[in-house]
């Protein structure tokens, strides 16, 4: 039984190995060439000589150029950044492309978007008081947010702060008197009085 055990992790570790060696002996082979000092370096050095008050490219963040070897493209393609051959190791992946810059305003509505949902989480598991926290944070980026004030008028209700409840319902209605919850708003108001 321990033989078996045995032939099958050494067969496995030849073919790690042979892998290993048909990956690493095309690259090991392009670094090994001959280069100009040009071509050594990193950084590609533009050849046209730039005025003084021209503002010098940033070599820093250019991009190599795609592998050439088909072993360097299928390591690329499979390159999952983490490896399990005899120990298990790691690495960073690339940098994130840079995103949109958001406006204020786009900001501000994010945050009061989140703050909404996170705040009718908290109603639904029926932890009230970190419901009220985040509507009324939606409120304040947002006073013109209807689903906040109902929510935010819902969890204090449920903490027995009558009188916050209220105007939270009323600030509802002033926003829309004749919107999809205002019957439930009118008759949480009317229980209310």
């Amino acid at each position: 039984m321990s033989c078996r055990i045995l032939l099958v992790i050494m067969s496995r570790m030849a073919a790690i190995c042979v892998f290993l060696l048909l990956v690493g002996i095309p690259a090991l082979a392009q670094t090994a060439s001959p280069a100009s000092p040009q071509e050594s370096s990193s950084r590609v050095v533009p050849d046209v000589p730039t005025p003084p008050d021209a503002p010098a490219p940033d070599l820093g963040s250019q991009t190599r150029p795609p592998p050439k070897s088909k072993a360097k493209k299928l390591a690329n393609k499979l390159d999952p950044h983490c490896i399990d051959v005899i120990f298990h190791s790691c690495w960073s992946s690339p940098a994130a492309p840079p995103g949109k810059v958001l406006s204020e305003e786009e900001l501000k509505s994010q945050q009061e978007a989140k703050d909404i949902e996170v705040g009718y989480f908290y109603l639904n598991e029926k932890n009230y008081v970190a419901a009220e926290s985040r509507l009324k944070e939606a409120v304040e980026f947002r006073p013109d947010a209807a689903a906040a004030w109902v929510g935010l008028a819902q969890a204090q209700q449920e903490l027995h702060k009558d009188d916050a409840a209220r105007k939270s319902y009323e600030a509802y209605l002033k926003l829309k008197p004749d919107g999809p919850d205002a019957e439930k708003v009118k008759k949480a108001l009317a229980e209310l009085k």
